[in-house]
């Protein structure tokens, strides 16, 4: 039995629990201005509502044994905890609404752990005076928050990937309703033993416990289904990129072939040392684009630019005729993402270490693309991708992408460093 005082405000006390349940999963929200003033007058707000419905008999307090009685206080709570979320934090309504119904889950897993510590002999004693229930509930909800903070923290933490949708939201709330509605039928009957209701407590905390991990793996696959849209608009932005390059290249080889032509007409009134020096530049430029595949032209031409900036050697020993059988678009993403990594690791040694390979050849039925560059010999290996130090929301996003074109064309790809050479082996049937 509990103290009067504590059974006339349970329902104000059940609102203070959720939203402070609500902390351990709402760490890496963003808050308000004022945060923690919006989080304590929401709460005094809801607290006041609550106790005005007891007083003018909105609530009967006198009718909590009742199942539906319980589980509109149990509504009203989670109701008020939304407010107290959306005043606070920073964020949408759908996620105030996941939350929420995390804030109250908690406070469900650690009220009913706290109904079987109640039959532990002498414990129910305690909890039957007023200074005894709020020493239990202070150790109780505290060491079940705590618990629950160090267990979904590496969920909670992935912020930029997780919250603001939609479909997590709803179905916490269905969850919610059915932690709420199941959780009840039974609780009209106080005339169970002690056996009875241990059993039925520590089915709700593995029901609540499972509807949590049900919500973070909802997270999981919202984080999955954001990594696909990434690519896909990478791989969009890849497209465009191409389209642009493609269509400078197509023009500077207009305008070679329109220079060779301006030069020969001044064959008899240029200095022969001139005119030599002149007809090299465009030579080299000719041989480097002649690769027999106009997309790796245009990857090549775009990364060989770069490469002279940075001062990095560029070798090639390409026959792209080869590569015929590949789409444009995937031969532009495969060889532009290879080529970024390369250089972005080879620019950090000094200028007389740079250099990348580049060979492409075929054989035996298959084509072997293999890269070669040196980097400084440091290498974080992360689910098999080297981890990526420039953004960490795109992580692996550029081999992925590499990995997805190969697969397509039946093929293995594989990564390897020797020393402070970095190589890159792709074989396509």
């Amino acid at each position: 039995m509990m103290p009067i005082w504590y059974m006339e405000h349970r329902i104000s006390i059940l609102l203070f629990q959720s939203v402070i349940g609500v902390l351990p999963f709402a760490g890496y929200l963003s808050k308000k201005k004022n945060f923690a003033v919006r989080f304590i007058i929401g709460t005094i707000f809801g607290i006041c509502l609550i106790e005005l419905f007891v007083h003018t008999g909105i609530l009967d307090i006198n009718m909590l044994r009742s199942g539906i009685t319980r589980a509109v206080a149990s509504l009203l709570v989670f109701f008020f905890t939304i407010i107290v979320c959306y005043l606070a934090f920073d964020e949408n309504f759908y996620t105030a609404l996941f939350v929420a119904s995390s804030g109250y889950i908690a406070q469900d897993i650690s009220g009913t752990v706290k109904t079987v510590i109640k039959l532990v002999p002498g414990i129910g004693e305690m909890s039957s005076v007023l200074n005894g229930v709020i020493i239990l509930d202070v150790f109780i909800y505290g060491l079940v928050y705590l618990l629950l903070f160090i267990m979904f923290r590496p969920f909670t933490r992935k912020r930029e990937s997780i919250f603001h949708n939609k479909e997590k939201a709803v179905f916490s709330a269905i969850a919610l309703v059915f932690c709420i509605g199941m959780a009840r039928l039974s609780q009209d009957n106080y005339d169970r033993n002690s056996l009875a209701i241990g059993a039925e407590a520590i089915y709700q905390i593995l029901c609540d416990f499972f509807i949590l991990l049900l919500q973070f793996g909802v997270m999981e696959r919202v984080e999955l289904r954001n990594g696909v849209d990434t690519m896909k608009e990478l791989m969009h932005q890849q497209y465009d990129q191409m389209k642009r390059s493609k269509e400078s290249i197509e023009l500077v080889n207009e305008k070679y072939h329109d220079l060779k032509g301006i030069l020969d007409g001044y064959e008899l009134e240029l200095p022969k040392d001139q005119l030599r020096a002149l007809k090299k530049k465009i030579e080299e430029y000719e041989e480097f684009v002649s690769t027999g595949n106009h997309i790796l032209d245009v990857v090549i031409a775009e990364k060989k630019e770069l490469c002279s900036r940075e001062n990095i050697e560029l070798t090639t020993l390409v026959n792209g005729a080869e590569l015929s059988f590949m789409d444009d678009v995937d031969i532009y993403s495969l060889f532009g993402n290879a080529f970024n990594n390369a250089i972005h690791a080879t620019k950090k040694l000094p200028e007389d270490e740079r250099f990348i390979m580049l060979t492409v050849s075929s054989g035996g039925g298959t084509t072997t693309i293999h890269i070669e560059n040196s980097f400084d010999g440091n290498v974080v290996m992360e689910n098999g991708i080297p981890k990526s130090q420039r953004d960490p929301r795109y992580h692996g996003f550029g081999m992925k992408s590499m990995e997805r074109i190969v697969k397509k064309y039946d093929g293995t790809i594989a990564v390897k460093a020797e020393g402070k050479v970095f190589n890159l082996d792709i074989i396509m049937l």
